[in-house]
């Protein structure tokens, strides 16, 4: 099978994407501008579907949405770099903050905080001429 079957296969749209997260996942979402905001959008549609789902980020550029308090029983967030959409969550108790290098993130990822889900922004593959 070639990578465009392949690929062609597995394309679906944020909502069908989202209902693969399951209850007590962890799921990290892309730095910054890097941020899925429709992917997290599609997420936060289908809250009541999870129940403590962990959301690490790095920063987050977005709504943050999932860091309002009537999410609580379903998210909660972790942030490596607090921003000003999560800020709150973290204050009151809804969220976490772990302090960490830039460096270290990617070995946190594979030791101590293993990955079930992430959120990344891509583009489409190129076309192959004709």
């Amino acid at each position: 099978m070639s990578w465009k079957e392949h690929y062609q296969q597995h394309l679906m749209s944020a909502e069908e994407a989202v209902k693969h997260i399951q209850s007590g996942n962890r799921v990290v979402v892309a730095h910054a501008c890097g941020e899925p905001s429709y992917l997290l959008d599609a997420m936060v549609a289908n809250a009541s579907a999870y129940k403590d789902v962990e959301i690490v980020h790095m920063v987050a550029m977005g709504k943050g949405e999932y860091c309002k308090p009537e999410y609580a029983a379903n998210f909660r967030h972790n942030a490596f770099f607090v921003g000003g959409s999560t800020r709150a969550a973290i204050e009151e108790g809804r969220g976490d903050f772990t302090p960490s290098f830039f460096f270290e993130v990617p070995r946190q990822f594979s030791t101590t905080m293993p990955v079930d889900v992430a959120m990344v922004m891509v583009s489409t593959p190129p076309s192959s001429p004709s």
